[in-house]
């Protein structure tokens, strides 16, 4: 069966686990590429969603080698440098639980800083 995946930093990629997206974090580009190349020769995926970021950062060779591939289907996801922002990804996150459960929630941080 065909999938979805999704290559993004680990604030995205958790995002995407949580709405049931199987999500790579990476550190860098050259780990994404890597990544993304492995995924495309496994054959199974139909659409990988990479951060814009890492994708453009992507050798000649890569992106050339995406161009004439029918399948998977590489879609650049531009992130905001605003959801880098622990009080903006808060709020993104319980949007997100919000619309998927119904209920508001709240975050409380610990002191320390750990949730």
């Amino acid at each position: 069966m065909r999938t979805c995946r999704v290559i993004a930093d680990e604030d995205a990629a958790v995002g995407f686990r949580l709405a049931g997206v199987e999500a790579a974090a990476v550190a860098g580009p050259q780990e994404a590429e890597r990544l993304l190349r492995a995924w495309v020769d496994e054959g199974e995926c139909s659409l990988i969603i990479v951060a814009q970021r890492f994708l453009e950062a992507f050798s000649e060779a890569t992106r050339r080698r995406l161009e004439r591939l029918s399948l998977p289907i590489v879609v650049p996801l531009p992130l905001s440098p605003a959801w880098v922002r622990e009080e903006r990804s808060d709020e993104y996150v319980l949007a997100l639980i919000r619309r998927a459960i119904g209920f508001q929630m709240r975050i409380t941080r610990r002191q320390g800083g750990q949730a």
